[in-house]
């Protein structure tokens, strides 16, 4: 909805891509403090206050009504959810074994991609987007406010369960020993790429749609079923991990992610293009949650929220400069240049977790 709300104050495909950039710039310069954040206060807290601020952004971009209005409201809206996200997979990884990691990772991105899934289609349906543009942008925006304060109910009940943990102090100097591990880095790099092609697709699909006639009602039922596979590839990502193990299953996401991705380029029918996107969600979905596992199982116990922080960080610096490309490339070329660039980003990171799986 922030995509089609610039397309609506007539910005330019680079313009949007800068937007997309603008929604990691801010959390990847509060990435590394929060390790220790969590550490003080508790997961649970960072959760409330990062779901408090989304209600408050979602409000302000509601009422935006210039590009540069929006700038704040956007750098809020990423900050905010990179809170929620901090706090929810340093919860996953702290107070779970780690040979469930996988499991437990898959159904966190599982419940991730419900919302990704359901979002769509009430932005849809509130925004009356039966056209190329939604003809009421800010009642999608009211309505993601009211999901979110649903969102604070639970949360509540988490801070007295909560309140009593004790974590163990960090260090902020291990960052760099992190980063001096081959490992640690393979999986940043694997965990950035897919993580920047997930964020690059929900914002270039608007104008890829635009560009080939397509309503944005088709884009938000498109939007949903990458969601609708991403969710069916992590209810058995446990299973299937044990099955075909762990270098295989994420090598061969990588693969046909990136596959679908130059498929992507020749769909030029709404349901071609949906089948092809939905293969894309259905290999994208493994990859995030087994990058989340790969982090927290190389990491030490006392360190794990800061390594978390760390991944995060690394995903943000993707998620910043690339939409940014992304941009640049769709303005020339438009947006099948942009497909072919994340399936190339995908592709290209795949030698590096061959090359740490063989060392270790």
């Amino acid at each position: 909805m922030i995509s089609y709300k610039l397309i609506q104050l007539h910005a330019s495909s680079f313009i949007i891509g800068t937007f997309g950039g603008l929604y990691a710039l801010v959390p990847l310069l509060l990435a590394i403090p929060i390790g220790s954040v969590i550490n003080k206060y508790g997961e649970a807290r960072l959760i409330l206050l990062g779901t408090l601020l989304i209600s408050v952004a979602a409000l302000g971009l509601s009422a935006a009504n210039s590009v540069s209005v929006m700038i704040f409201w956007v750098a809020l809206m990423g900050s905010a959810q990179f809170l929620c996200m901090v706090g929810a997979q340093a919860m996953f990884a702290n107070r779970s074994e780690d040979f469930h990691y996988e499991k437990f990772f898959g159904y966190y991105t599982f419940s991730a991609a419900l919302g990704q899934l359901i979002g769509p289609l009430i932005g849809s349906a509130t925004s009356h987007s039966s056209g190329l543009i939604p003809r009421f942008i800010g009642h999608a925006f009211f309505a993601a406010a009211v999901l979110s304060f649903v969102g604070l109910i639970p949360i509540l009940g988490w801070i007295k369960s909560s309140s009593h943990q004790t974590f163990i102090p960090q260090q902020t100097s291990g960052v760099i020993r992190m980063l001096g591990n081959p490992s640690m880095r393979s999986a940043m790099l694997a965990s950035l790429a897919i993580s920047s092609v997930v964020d690059i697709l929900v914002v270039f699909l608007p104008v890829l749609g635009k560009e080939r006639g397509f309503s944005a009602s088709s884009i938000a039922t498109i939007l949903a079923i990458r969601a609708l596979t991403s969710m069916a590839s992590r209810v058995y990502l446990g299973e299937a991990t044990r099955k075909l193990g762990f270098r295989a299953l994420l090598l061969g996401s990588m693969i046909l992610s990136s596959l679908s991705l130059l498929v992507a380029i020749f769909a030029n029918s709404v349901l071609l293009l949906a089948i092809v996107i939905g293969v894309a969600g259905l290999a994208l979905g493994v990859g995030q949650p087994m990058t989340m596992a790969w982090v927290s199982r190389i990491s030490k116990k006392d360190e794990r929220s800061l390594a978390i922080s760390v991944r995060l960080a690394g995903n943000r610096f993707g998620q910043f400069t690339l939409p940014l490309a992304a941009g640049a490339l769709a303005a020339p070329f438009g947006a099948n240049s942009v497909l072919a660039a994340m399936a190339l980003l995908i592709a290209s990171s795949s030698p590096t977790v061959v090359k740490t799986f063989k060392k270790e």
